[in-house]
């Protein structure tokens, strides 16, 4: 199934506990009329990710070192598994988690500080939108 057979965008969420910022997350996305699938653990996320093509997966890696180390075993996935858009939320700056741009390819891979990760996830929407209609006008 590709982008332009689905009527909505399908959006993975994996959260760190008392993660406030993914649930602002989950509400917005609804909002736009994403499909918004809950991953209750990395193990829940990575099958989610293997069920069917994924546009946006977001994870807080804040104080969760599962997250994190969920974020480093999606390089071991094919790229038909890979998500379109990756957002990754963070409480603090991090260089390692800039490596996985590269690695994750051709996943496009985004880094947001809370409290200001909302503004970027508008961007991040924005641009699947834009891509979206890109590819129904080819």
């Amino acid at each position: 199934m590709t982008v332009e057979d689905r009527v909505t965008f399908r959006s993975v969420i994996l959260s760190a506990e008392n993660a406030p910022a993914v649930s602002r997350a989950v509400q917005l996305l609804n909002d736009l009329g994403h499909e918004v699938l809950p991953a209750h653990s990395p193990e829940d996320a990575m099958s989610l990710l293997q069920q069917d093509q994924t546009d946006l997966l977001v994870v807080d890696v804040s104080n969760s070192s599962h997250n994190r180390e969920f974020v480093s075993r999606l390089t071991e996935l094919p790229n038909s598994h890979r998500p379109r858009e990756l957002a990754i939320f963070s409480e603090a700056a991090d260089t390692s988690l800039r490596s996985f741009r590269n690695r994750l390819m051709p996943s496009k891979v985004h880094i947001f500080l809370k409290p200001l990760h909302m503004h970027g996830l508008l961007n991040v929407l924005r641009s699947l939108e834009e891509a979206n209609k890109l590819e129904e006008a080819q």
